[in-house]
């Protein structure tokens, strides 16, 4: 993600904010995520930025009846049919979305 955020940097810029969407079935902790970015952005031109975590919810649909739901917990079943053929279709990585930068020397 440092490499991803640096390289959209103008000239003389540096990275301010990182937006890092965690999806809760990735098996990824923002706290351990942020020890490791703080070593791993050390003289470049993203440290010191500010990760800012957004939760993204378990996303699914059926294979058998089609439906789809988000979840605050993992889903191993469908609410509908009770199928355990399921598609996960979101919450399950961790991305980058966005990034704040400063031009400012």
């Amino acid at each position: 993600m440092i490499k991803q955020a640096c390289a959209q940097l103008p000239a003389g810029a540096r990275v301010k904010k990182l937006q890092i969407v965690v999806g809760e079935a990735s098996g990824h902790d923002p706290h351990h995520i942020e020890a490791h970015f703080l070593d791993a952005s050390r003289g470049t031109g993203a440290e010191g930025a500010i990760l800012e975590f957004i939760h993204e919810k378990l996303a699914a649909h059926c294979a058998a009846c089609g439906t789809a739901f988000e979840r605050g917990e993992q889903a191993l079943a469908c609410d509908k049919c009770g199928s355990t053929e399921l598609v996960i279709t979101g919450g399950n990585g961790v991305r980058l979305d966005g990034v704040v930068t400063d031009t400012r020397s």
